[in-house]
C-alpha cells in the first residue's frame, strides 16, 4: 500500500514519516521471528509424526501451525509498509491463534504467550498515537 502525501502526518518536511515508536520497531521483529517459529512448531510436529504412527488430525494441526507462520510473516511485512490494516490483521490472528493455544494446549502455552506480547506490542501507547498520526480520517 503506498501513502498518497495527504494522507501522512505533517512533520518537519510533506514528504516525512513520523518517527517510529520503539515498541513498534520491536514489534516488527517480534512478529516475523513469531512466523518463524509457528513454521518450526510444524516442522517438528511433522517430523514426530513421520516417527510414530501417522495421524490424519496431527497432520492437520501442523497444516494450520504452517499456514498461520506463513500469514504472520505476510503480515509482519505490512508493518514494514506501515500499513494500519496489517496491525489490525496481526491483533485478530494473533488473539484467534493464542486464546485457543493458551488455554488447551499446555506445551504450546509459551507459543501462545509469545503471540499475546506481540499483540500488546502493536498496542502500546506510542504505536496508537504513530498510526493516528499517520492515517488520519
Amino acid at each position: 500500500m503506498t501513502l498518497r502525501r495527504n494522507n501522512r502526518a505533517s512533520a518537519s518536511s510533506p514528504g516525512q514519516l513520523p518517527e517510529l515508536p520503539g515498541a513498534l520497531r520491536v514489534a516488527r521483529w517480534w512478529w516475523v521471528v513469531l512466523g518463524l517459529v509457528f513454521a518450526g512448531f510444524a516442522g517438528k510436529l511433522l517430523l514426530d509424526e513421520f516417527s510414530a504412527q501417522r495421524n490424519a488430525t496431527t497432520l492437520l494441526f501442523a497444516g494450520l501451525l504452517c499456514a498461520a507462520g506463513i500469514a504472520v510473516a505476510f503480515l509482519a511485512s505490512g508493518l514494514w509498509r506501515t500499513d494500519r490494516r496489517a496491525r489490525s490483521h496481526l491483533t485478530w490472528l494473533g488473539l484467534i491463534l493464542a486464546l485457543p493455544l493458551f488455554l488447551r494446549f499446555g506445551r504450546y502455552s509459551l507459543l501462545a504467550l509469545l503471540v499475546l506480547v506481540g499483540v500488546l506490542l502493536l498496542w502500546t501507547p506510542s504505536s496508537i498515537k504513530y498510526f493516528r498520526a499517520l492515517h488520519r480520517r
